[in-house]
């Protein structure tokens, strides 16, 4: 029995719908909209529009829930009136951001300047394609996916400086040199703890990574490789204390100073896009993905849906630990966030792979204890 997966719902759906288009058509249309070809490109149509809804919803939720716990660690309400419980405000926010003029500055290039924050959003939002949320989301046959979805993700520090340098503004350039010097940095101990991983599960595939944590997971005996992963996605998406490129209080706005109107809501979505694919990365390479270790009942996991809720709930529990940092440390300076990159969380991140060689070598397993190779 084949594993009913979202391409497979959105090619069924897509050849219903011109199932019935075509029945009521001649016959040489009706054998142009059944074609194969026409039948898969709708499918790929529907499967696309289907991410873009869940990703988006996903995102704007994620906002509310870092207002929320942001008031909660302020201790104050936090200005959200919209809609019950503040549901509604992110929707309002877009709306005025909707409504706002965009103004290209004179001297500014305006090929740079428009297709710099759609190409830093699009990129976000089409590695959100390749990460796998539970059993039934995709096929899995993309066998390299985490290298992939890391690739895409590494795309940014480029499209920021492109977007900061069309502005034609000192303070914007300021802030995508900051940016792209501060993503090189810890995009290098970045992958290393991503080699850990792909060390102990033996894959790239993030499928097969998650199913390697069916009996326990990575956490535990990765531990170093989950600090220096968490550290470097936190710099990775310039949330504090890393959020050096913005640094509004001496950069005005850092590296989109001159946008507004939906271009600064592109800058504003895209960031939030990054911060949940991150959290997704945490919980996929880190946390076991949509599984839960065998010692849980299995009524826990066999609800309707329970991958996709068990998933989610930890990707919302990862990004409350990013809140909770927010609201805890202070911005660093940009000496001291380029000296920890380079000079801490390297070594780290080799101190992380090296426990990763030894943890497959002896065949170490946390927390069952340890068990001597017996050969290579």
């Amino acid at each position: 029995m084949s594993t009913i997966t979202l391409y497979s719902v959105a090619y069924g759906l897509a050849s219903l719908l011109l199932g019935a288009l075509g029945s009521i058509l001649p016959g040489a249309a009706r054998a142009a909209v059944t074609n194969v070809d026409v039948v898969t490109g709708l499918g790929v149509l529907i499967f696309a529009a289907i991410l873009l809804a869940a990703s988006m919803l996903n995102t704007i939720v994620l906002i509310w829930w870092e207002r929320k716990l942001l008031g909660r660690f302020m201790d104050r309400r936090g200005a959200m009136h919209v809609g019950y419980a503040g549901l509604l405000q992110n929707f309002a926010d877009g709306f005025k951001l909707f409504r706002k003029d965009t103004v290209k500055p004179r001297e500014a290039d305006a090929l740079g300047f428009f297709t710099g924050p759609a190409a830093y959003m699009v990129t976000s939002m089409i590695i959100f394609g390749v990460l796998p949320i539970s059993t039934g989301w995709n096929s899995g046959a993309l066998p390299l996916s985490l290298l992939l979805a890391l690739a895409i993700f590494s795309f940014a520090p480029l499209f920021i400086f492109v977007s900061a340098w069309s502005s034609n503004n000192k303070y914007s350039l300021m802030g995508g040199m900051r940016s792209a010097a501060q993503m090189i940095a810890y995009e290098v101990p970045l992958l290393l703890a991503v080699v850990a991983v792909v060390i102990v599960s033996g894959s790239f595939s993030l499928t097969t990574i998650v199913y390697e944590q069916q009996n326990y997971w990575y956490w535990g005996p990765l531990f170093v490789a989950l600090i220096v992963f968490v550290a470097a996605m936190l710099a990775e998406m310039e949330r504090i204390p890393f959020d050096l490129p913005e640094a509004e209080a001496e950069l005005v706005e850092g590296w989109n100073t001159e946008y507004g109107g939906m271009l600064f809501a592109f800058f504003m979505l895209a960031d939030y896009l990054r911060a949940l694919v991150g959290s997704i990365l945490v919980v996929l390479l880190f946390l076991g993905g949509w599984t839960m270790p065998s010692w849980v009942p299995s009524a826990a996991t066999s609800f309707p849906l329970a991958g996709i809720f068990w998933f989610m709930l930890k990707t919302y529990l990862v990004f409350g630990v990013f809140v909770w940092i927010r609201a805890s440390l202070p911005r660093v300076r940009t000496d001291q966030l380029l000296r920890v990159g380079w000079n801490r969380m390297i070594p780290l991140s080799l101190l992380a792979v090296f426990l990763a060689a030894v943890l497959v070598t002896v065949k170490c397993v946390w927390p069952f204890g340890c068990v001597p190779s017996m050969g290579v």
